[in-house]
């Protein structure tokens, strides 16, 4: 976990940890992967499979952008979903609207591996351990609720001290970094830099306290697969 969720939630140090190559094990760089929706191969259906509607959508030839644009706005939708047609819209020169936070990720490098805590809009959440087992939450839990709900409100937040980020190999924080991203209709954004000083500043440092208390009420609320 977060360097034992951060020192027990005090925030009172770095990670000294080496640089991670993102997650040792390949079923959970897969899941990692998908965090970001900036891959949107990886969304395609598997030869063979049913696809479901918003998959017809988004990678038939010649979609229509009135319909992708709908897919997007549905906030029933999942927000990884979203993502993925707001993602389509900006390929082909469509505008998209500004100040809408979907999802956070927040990666934190550890002795062995890369810790990866994500949270949507639509409650989802995702913890991958840096030893390869990891969480996958798509029904409501009430005791999560409220704290995903922390999260975000604290990720918008710190938006406007965030940076656009296009990702690129070998994209794991270095040693005693932290990384918070951030998913919106306009793409990715990031805010990267040494673990004690995010935790002090006005914009990040709330959002990796929300971080923490999120991750530790995951672990206690649920089971490693």
């Amino acid at each position: 976990m977060f360097r034992k969720l951060a020192t027990a939630l005090g925030l009172t140090a770095a990670i000294p940890a080496p640089a991670a190559a993102d997650h040792a094990d390949p079923a959970t760089q897969r899941l990692y992967e998908l965090l970001f929706c900036d891959l949107p191969v990886l969304y395609r259906p598997a030869p063979g499979a049913a696809a479901a509607a918003w998959q017809v959508l988004l990678f038939v030839p010649g979609a229509d952008a009135n319909s992708v644009r709908a897919l997007a706005e549905d906030r029933s939708q999942e927000s990884r979903v979203r993502a993925l047609a707001y993602g389509w819209l900006r390929e082909h020169g469509q505008p998209v609207p500004e100040g809408e936070l979907l999802g956070v990720v927040v990666e934190v490098p550890l002795p062995g591996g890369l810790d990866t805590l994500a949270a949507y809009r639509d409650g989802r959440v995702r913890y991958l351990h840096h030893g390869g087992r990891s969480v996958l939450i798509d029904a409501p839990v009430p005791a999560l609720d409220p704290l995903v709900e922390a999260l975000l409100g604290a990720s918008g937040r710190a938006m406007q001290a965030a940076q656009p980020w296009r990702r690129t190999g070998g994209t794991a924080p270095g040693p005693g970094q932290v990384r918070i991203a951030m998913l919106t209709p306009g793409g990715l954004l990031r805010n990267e830099g040494p673990f004690d000083r995010l935790q002090r500043d006005a914009a990040a440092g709330p959002a990796l306290l929300a971080a923490s208390r999120l991750l530790e009420q995951v672990v206690r609320s649920c089971s490693f697969k």
